[in-house]
């Protein structure tokens, strides 16, 4: 823990935040899960793009973790034991708690054995679903990103171990391409495109994208790498690269007011992070340190059995039900902490003595 960046440890927490408000009071209530009174559903909207916070992160963080690995199966394996401790025991947590409370088959997907077996894999629904017939889910929805990350540990791996003196250049450039290439594909006026490669071909095109949907995100982790750059270095040469790319990210987000104004917050944040540490000095507390740590636990906990609490105790709150997923939200990073502290960290120091050498 002493060697963790605990602002980025604030960011993952602000990041977490911003996807469990978007779960309890946008998507789930929009969806008739959970009602509330007098509260602006639009309010949250937007918090998925918490996932993008942490995607960066994410490209800042495993670019390290790459420079302290060996070869592609030693980098793979310390991510493996980094994912896999909390995942087997918060998935199989959800499996139990929805199992048993969830009388109004709110989750019924998260009942499933083969759905709990399957997402301790940390694949594709689409792509196992497509390959052996049966239709695979989540027990929890927010797994989804796991694929995501794994997709892109092995292609940045790959990329690294093959030229690491030019990793960021020869990433950056197949990360523009493929973002810029899933935009047009998935862009609403892709006529151009059809008419070019033909409606089949661009159908298998489109079903192939959806299945490995880190061409959609890739450009996130890009600037996550950048920002590293930045952090070592602080080169003009690295600020502009990162700009360019935030500004393409952006346009390539959405127009929204929403979304630009998210973009532009989240920007300026990076800024101060590696110029101006100092004016955000309350972000690296010893207990931002506590809470970064439990991000991951919160993230893959929250979502199925936050909305299964909320929907059943509703009724006892009334008009003040809101106030359920603020008191959840406390209670997941009290039990993300202790994931991490009687889970995650002896378990993994475990499999590392028996799987990585050096």
């Amino acid at each position: 823990m002493e060697n963790r960046i605990s602002i980025l440890d604030s960011f993952r927490v602000l990041a977490c935040l911003m996807v469990i408000a978007f779960h309890y009071y946008s998507y789930y209530p929009l969806k008739g899960f959970i009602t509330y009174h007098g509260l602006n559903l639009n309010l949250f909207k937007h918090g998925y793009l918490g996932v993008k916070f942490f995607f960066i992160i994410s490209g800042f963080v495993i670019t390290l973790s790459l420079q302290k690995s060996i070869g592609i199966l030693d980098f793979l394996k310390k991510r493996w034991v980094r994912l896999w401790p909390a995942m087997v025991f918060c998935s199989i947590f959800t499996f139990v708690i929805i199992s048993i409370f969830d009388n109004e088959n709110l989750f019924i997907e998260s009942t499933k054995i083969s759905n709990l077996i399957f997402s301790n894999t940390f694949l594709s629904t689409s792509l196992a679903s497509s390959i052996t017939g049966h239709n695979f889910n989540y027990i929890d929805g927010t797994y989804w990103s796991l694929w995501v990350e794994v997709c892109f540990y092995v292609l940045v791996a790959v990329i690294y171990f093959l030229d690491k003196k030019n990793v960021n250049r020869n990433f950056g450039i197949i990360a523009v391409f493929m973002a810029i290439f899933s935009y047009l594909i998935f862009s609403s006026n892709n006529q151009s495109i059809t008419t070019l490669i033909g409606v089949a071909t661009f159908k298998y095109v489109k079903i192939s994208l959806e299945v490995f949907n880190i061409f959609q995100h890739i450009l996130w982790f890009f600037l996550g790498m950048q920002l590293l750059e930045m952090y070592k270095f602080k080169r003009s040469k690295n600020l502009i690269i990162f700009t360019v790319a935030f500004s393409l990210q952006t346009i390539l987000q959405g127009s929204e007011w929403q979304i630009l104004l998210f973009c532009v917050i989240m920007y300026i944040l990076f800024l101060i992070f590696i110029y101006r540490p100092v004016y955000i000095s309350l972000l690296g507390s010893r207990y931002a340190v506590k809470l970064g740590i439990a991000t991951y636990s919160v993230y893959l906990l929250h979502e199925n059995i936050g909305v299964l609490i909320i929907n059943k105790f509703s009724f006892y709150f009334k008009n003040l039900n809101w106030l359920i997923g603020i008191l959840l939200i406390g209670l997941f990073f009290f039990f993300g902490i202790l994931i991490y502290r009687y889970v995650e960290q002896p378990i993994g120091q475990k499999l590392r003595r028996y799987l990585i050498k050096n």
